[in-house]
């Protein structure tokens, strides 16, 4: 699939104006995490550090014009409950929502197609009730906690939360950071104090069903899952392994571990090029968290080493590339997690 395509890049503010018209004074809710029965703590994973803070993306080249901000917002938001991931909501049109919007064609039986025409606006563009509110609590500014660089310090911590009410209200509603920022132009970012009413999306959506096989497309930097029919039930963007001979391509790995908020072991070994490791000359546990080098969750492979996990830098989902892992967006590792279970067939494929 050609990647290479005109995006549309909003001018700041425009998306805030339109949401605001849609605003329904709900909840935001969060992902459901459905209890589950204790299972083994995975292996901790020797993985890359967390890629830095991001920025605001580059803006991409627009699509044709005729596509409003708030129309592709809503695409992305309908193509995230569906579990065909854009990677994160923002507006814009990229490689990442066109993979998602041909994976969804596919789930529903259409023809191949990964271009906003008027079909798809009619069957995905509607912008009635996609919007929810947002209310900062003073809950939410009791749970950030630090992130520090340092790999020794991050070990002496507890937790490694949300560094900021913008980092954790982006990540419970599938968004972009500069999207946020958009859509609440107003707001005293990074930390708007209890009682701000934010403006986001409505992420809720049904659970995965149970999966009988995921394939992992490594030219696509894409993890498709497949239901108990062989049927497609998710598309995922992911970031694969930098080093060509580190990626299995052509074989067919089993999931044997996995948890929700894991712990994570740093190696000295694996970062020769941090003077710090020289200094540690240890392993570290690092403690779990949604800024945990493995984000929100582990899926852990029969290949030593390997596994599926989340992210501290969704933006940066099929742009960098990991030591050998496949890392998908926090919530997006969130809902694979629930509908894994061992003996899955895991293929890697060119």
């Amino acid at each position: 699939m050609n990647d290479r395509m005109r995006d549309y890049a909003p001018r700041p503010g425009t998306l805030a104006a339109m949401a605001a018209c849609l605003l329904a004074l709900t909840a935001c809710v969060r992902l459901p995490v459905e209890p589950t029965a204790p299972r083994p703590r995975p292996p901790l994973p020797s993985h890359p550090r967390p890629a830095p803070p991001v920025t605001r993306p580059p803006a991409p080249a627009p699509v044709p014009p005729t596509v409003p901000a708030d129309v592709l917002m809503a695409i992305q938001i309908r193509l995230d409950r569906a579990h065909c991931s854009p990677g994160g909501i923002d507006g814009r049109w990229g490689p990442k929502s066109r993979k998602a919007l041909a994976a969804w064609h596919r789930k529903n039986g259409h023809p191949p197609a990964d271009q906003v025409d008027p079909t798809v606006r009619a069957r995905l563009g509607s912008t009635n009730g996609l919007m929810t509110a947002y209310t900062v609590t003073a809950a939410d500014h009791a749970a950030l906690s630090p992130h520090p660089d340092s790999w020794l310090e991050r070990s002496r911590m507890d937790r490694l939360g949300f560094a900021t009410i913008e980092e954790l209200v982006a990540e419970k509603c599938h968004l972009f950071r500069a999207a946020l920022r958009d859509l609440n132009p107003r707001a005293p970012w990074p930390n708007p104090p209890p009682g701000t009413v934010l403006t986001v999306p409505d992420v809720r959506a049904k659970p995965l069903p149970h999966l009988s096989r995921i394939d992992i497309l490594v030219g696509e930097k894409s993890l498709l899952a497949y239901d108990a029919e062989g049927r497609l039930a998710a598309l995922f963007p992911c970031s694969i392994a930098a080093d060509i001979s580190k990626r299995p391509v052509g074989k067919t790995l089993q999931v044997v571990v996995w948890a929700e908020n894991p712990d994570y072991t740093f190696d000295p070994a694996l970062f020769p090029e941090n003077p710090e490791s020289a200094a540690i000359g240890k392993r570290l546990r690092i403690p779990p968290g949604p800024n945990n080098p493995v984000g929100v969750a582990w899926i852990g492979l029969d290949l030593p080493g390997y596994g599926i996990h989340g992210t501290p830098a969704p933006e940066d989902i099929s742009r960098t590339e990991s030591h050998g892992c496949f890392r998908l967006t926090n919530w997006d590792a969130a809902k694979l997690v629930h509908a894994v279970h061992a003996g899955l067939p895991v293929r890697v494929l060119p």
